[in-house]
């Protein structure tokens, strides 16, 4: 008995440093923070640089290491990852219409929008169905490809609201051609790979700018409503000083060179508080 005694004292001080090293390990995973991202309407091609340059950037802004960014390029993955349950400190970058969709989710009826993107301190974006001019009706395009960068079923439903505008019915057939960027898009219409293009207003306005005689053979057919662009959300109220100190980080991405690489790849150049009016165009219809 005094043995057994004796070889539990001596074994003491493994059993401490371990408990110290589970400790230290669940310490790390409350206070890690990460900020998840997915977009539907994203024209990004490269996660993996993306992944690398945000996490380099979050570790210089708040001088940790635990830190990171969390990209889903799959949307089967994406809303398998939402599925489980929430943490409190859990923040997530995605686009205005995703977060519509959660907000009809009751367990995410506490994650409120914090701040949205801004192009050219814009934080709202139109999508313009663009064609060669000899397509003089949106009625040519039924069954017909349409080049776009964004998710399928966002860009389908897009069109199908356009050509809503312009008299079609509602649920219109059309195909999706999945491009890398706007700027295949259009140049898809051009040399005959798809019909119609999908893509903002704003890559319009600069493939106009960089290729005018290109641009003169296209003719634009309609526009969405103003729609925002991505949001960060976080559960509220906000309490843990890491989700504070990740939610800072973000907003002063663009006072820094690295910051500023980051937000080019997302494909804007700033960050806005959202404000009552911001809520009023994200309302869940």
């Amino acid at each position: 008995m005094v043995e057994n005694f004796t070889r539990c004292l001596r074994c003491r001080p493994a059993i401490v440093l371990l408990t110290c090293l589970v400790l230290m390990l669940f310490s790390w995973q409350l206070e890690a923070r990460t900020l998840y991202f997915y977009n539907p309407e994203s024209n990004i091609n490269d996660f993996r640089s993306l992944k690398k340059l945000f996490n380099r950037y979050l570790s210089s802004a708040t001088k940790k290491g635990k830190y990171r960014f969390q990209p889903f390029k799959n949307k089967e993955l994406f809303d398998s990852f939402l599925n489980k349950p929430r943490k409190r400190n859990d923040v997530f970058l995605l686009s205005s219409w995703h977060y519509q969709n959660l907000m009809k989710q009751k367990a995410f009826i506490k994650f409120k929008p914090i701040f949205v993107g801004t192009i050219n301190n814009n934080p709202t974006y139109t999508k313009v169905l663009t064609t060669k001019k000899t397509i003089r009706s949106l009625k040519q395009l039924r069954r017909k490809r349409i080049a776009s960068a964004g998710n399928r079923d966002y860009s389908k439903k897009t069109v199908q609201f356009i050509g809503a505008q312009k008299g079609l019915k509602p649920h219109t057939p059309f195909k999706i051609l999945t491009v890398p960027k706007d700027i295949d898009a259009l140049m898809s219409v051009l040399f005959g790979m798809a019909q119609g293009a999908l893509t903002s207003r704003e890559s319009l306005s600069t493939f106009a700018r960089i290729n005018n005689r290109k641009y003169r053979k296209l003719r634009q057919h309609g526009e969405s409503s103003a729609i925002m662009l991505p949001v960060v959300i976080a559960y509220q109220p906000i309490s843990k000083k890491s989700t504070k100190r990740l939610l800072s980080a973000i907003q002063k991405m663009h006072s820094s060179y690295k910051g500023k690489e980051v937000l080019g790849l997302l494909g804007w150049n700033g960050w806005k508080r959202v404000t009552n009016a911001d809520m009023q165009l994200l309302e869940v219809k």
